[in-house]
């Protein structure tokens, strides 16, 4: 019997060749990053950040450029993906040492350049993205940390924080992607400064993912988006942090209404903002407790608890084009034909 075998060689290519992709954002105040005990957050946090695999994580209260540092080489330990850590910009404004760090997938974004929106306390932090796309779409990214306290002199200065920050974007085109993230430790809808952030300029409107205007502050209504605080007490935290559970939505993610309209090719993911952790039966307690069981697991919640007295807020954006960038991969002892790869032999 005679049989005829015919080895065809397949060329398989691994890029991201969706119709579709997603970039997975998320903002998180870690908490006088590294002073703030326990010693081991960055493995907490590392556990955080596995449950959900940021493309961009923004994130405010770091110390110095080494703990900068250290988050990238020990809190992304679960993941191959090419991340990288923007530029350490030192605090401009007032004497605050506590400052804003970005961390990003470099497979998806090009970071274009660095400023800063100077105020009385903390600068506003402001990174240009070119997403790594046939068109090159551009996301603007805003981080930022407002000042805190209740009080008409704090409310007043959280009002030219914002009002820095739209004099600031006014100059640009209506079309543009912007993301503003951040510990705004706003109490109420109401707050002047948050009315300036959404209303501030004709010309570009700043929304919220999520339609919910009130009064957050120990209001039962609004458990279910709280970011502060996880923990009930911080006697154990060396007092670092605050106390009293979670009774205030600070941590807000708000984006342009070109993202939300889907005037190109980024959008908004409906129902992909949240406030990660929060199972939405905690109000006043900690995070960690066993009542505040859910969605969100205990090993999860436990981590939070140690890591920070906020919770990381996240949403996600759809992009209308596949990334150009490639999977890593080997290309090592691959099959080499010397002499063509169609070959005959008879079998007897």
């Amino acid at each position: 019997m005679k049989i005829l075998i015919c080895f065809i060689s397949v060329f398989i290519f691994s890029p991201q060749s969706y119709s579709q992709a997603e970039i997975k954002t998320m903002f998180y105040n870690v908490l006088n990053f590294a002073s703030a005990p326990p010693d081991d957050r960055l493995q907490s946090l590392n556990t955080i950040l596995s449950s959900y695999e940021p493309d961009l994580f923004m994130v405010c209260e770091v110390e110095s450029q080494k703990e900068a540092t250290d988050i990238l080489n020990y809190a992304f330990q679960y993941t191959s993906a090419s991340m990288r850590q923007s530029p350490f910009l030192f605090n401009t404004s007032g004497a605050s040492l506590i400052h804003q760090v970005v961390y990003y997938d470099n497979d998806k974004f090009t970071l274009e350049a660095t400023h800063q929106i100077k105020t009385n306390v903390r600068s506003i932090n402001h990174y240009t993205f070119e997403l790594k796309i046939n068109s090159k779409g551009k996301l603007e990214v805003f981080v930022a940390h407002f000042k805190a306290s209740k009080g008409l002199s704090n409310e007043n200065e959280r009002t030219f924080e914002a009002q820095q920050f739209i004099d600031y974007i006014s100059k640009f085109p209506p079309e543009t992607n912007i993301l503003l993230a951040g510990d705004f430790n706003i109490y109420s809808s109401a707050e002047t400064a948050y009315q300036t952030l959404l209303n501030g300029t004709n010309a570009l409107d700043l929304i919220e993912p999520i339609d919910s205007p009130g009064n957050w502050n120990s209001n039962s209504s609004y458990a279910s988006i709280h970011t502060q605080s996880t923990r009930v007490s911080n006697s154990e935290f060396d007092d670092f942090g605050a106390g009293g559970g979670l009774d205030d939505r600070f941590d807000i993610i708000l984006m342009s209404d070109a993202i939300d309209t889907k005037k190109n090719s980024i959008g908004y993911i409906d129902n992909s903002y949240k406030a990660r952790g929060n199972n939405g039966n905690c109000f006043n307690n900690a995070i960690s407790n066993n009542d505040c069981a859910g969605l969100y697991s205990s090993q999860l919640r436990e981590a939070l608890y140690k890591t920070s007295d906020h919770l990381p807020v996240v949403a996600e954006l759809s992009i209308d084009e596949p990334f150009l960038a490639t999977k890593h991969s080997t290309n090592d002892n691959l099959l080499l034909f010397t002499q063509g790869n169609i070959i005959k032999h008879q079998l007897e």
